[in-house]
């Protein structure tokens, strides 16, 4: 099943650009030698309105890997990312109560930073999950971006809350990067998959109640109508979609009714139902986004019975579970956790 995506390609702001010359400077590179060659330059990366068009952004990473000489350039960036660099949203995100609240405004926000980028977070036994999908295909551009944010999240949930999560998994959906074991090595206590259906970082659920050593209440929700604002600018025009899809992925039972949606967003069901139609979508149809992500990674990540999944997922029996996975898949769950590659 194809996830429509419900935003449209703006292209990567350009103070990603000046975190990438942050990483080759190391190899003695300056502004003009990486950026030079696509008409870019400092200053303009710096206005952030700026968006460097995708392609252009993959022709200048595949530049900056040539300049380097690395195979992968993914790591140092997401350790060098600092979480001002994600504007309004970073200083919301940084001021939050806890990691919970933290990943929630990351859910609510990212589109404002990562127009590409789509984030999921869950719980489910004694972990929790982030799962991240992007709309970019072109490579490099994808995998370094990929590995970018996974080791991005974990440095900057560091420096949030002053306190490592410990030990986690770690899934890439690609191949594993010539040298990049010597990475790997740096975080012995987690473990790698590559080649995975989905691009996960899991974690002790338990991390999700630290507080944040620069929470601040009236500091983030001044950041967060700020990013409201953002959104307005930008002309979202899924912004209720989003709305009701940041509460179905962020519910306890990952299924709320449209009655209880509804009435957390003030509205009737009817005034709800009339509204995402205007968007282009249904209630039904983002409940079945949330649950076929949510189902496919516990099929991949976990040893759930398809009992305990069917009922994680709010449905009453394994049968109606597995009608619904082969509606959306083609595939019974049995069939795609053997082999989601199919």
């Amino acid at each position: 099943m194809k996830t429509p995506s419900l935003r449209q390609d703006q292209g990567i702001p350009g103070v990603y650009g000046l975190l990438l010359l942050d990483v080759v400077s190391r190899w003695g590179y300056n502004d003009h030698t990486l950026f030079e060659p696509f008409g870019l330059n400092s200053e303009q990366l710096a206005d952030p309105n700026y968006r460097i068009p995708t392609a252009v952004a993959n022709e200048l990473m595949q530049h900056a890997l040539r300049l380097t000489g690395e195979p992968t350039l993914g790591f140092h960036l997401g350790t060098q990312m600092r979480i001002s660099i994600h504007g309004f949203i970073g200083y919301a995100i940084m001021t939050a109560h806890d990691i919970t609240d933290a990943l929630i405004l990351a859910n609510r926000f990212i589109q404002l930073r990562m127009p590409f980028l789509q984030l999921f977070f869950s719980t489910f036994d004694s972990k929790a999950t982030v799962q991240l999908q992007t709309d970019i295909t072109l490579e490099p551009l994808r995998t370094e971006i990929s590995i970018a944010l996974i080791f991005g999240i974990i440095s900057m949930g560091k420096a949030i809350t002053g306190t490592d999560y410990g030990s986690g998994d770690i899934d890439f959906d690609f191949p594993k990067p010539e040298g990049f074991e010597r990475f790997m090595a740096k975080f012995p206590r987690h473990n790698f998959r590559f080649e995975q259906p989905h691009l996960i970082l899991s974690f002790d659920k338990h991390y999700l109640g630290n507080k944040l050593v620069h929470a601040d209440p009236i500091a983030s929700q001044i950041a967060i109508n700020q990013c409201e604002a953002e959104l307005s600018a930008l002309g979202e025009r899924h912004r209720l979609a989003m709305r009701v899809r940041d509460l179905l992925t962020n519910s306890e039972q990952h299924y709320l009714s449209i009655e209880a949606v509804a009435e957390r967003l003030h509205m009737s069901d009817r005034t709800l139902k009339r509204q995402l139609a205007a968007e282009g979508t249904s209630f039904s149809t983002m409940v079945d986004e949330v649950r076929y992500c949510h189902a496919t990674s516990l099929l991949s990540r976990t040893d759930f019975t398809l009992e305990q999944i069917a009922d994680e997922l709010g449905y009453s029996d394994v049968a109606n579970f597995s009608r619904a996975f082969k509606r959306w898949s083609g595939r019974s769950p049995s069939n795609w956790r053997k082999d989601p590659y199919l």
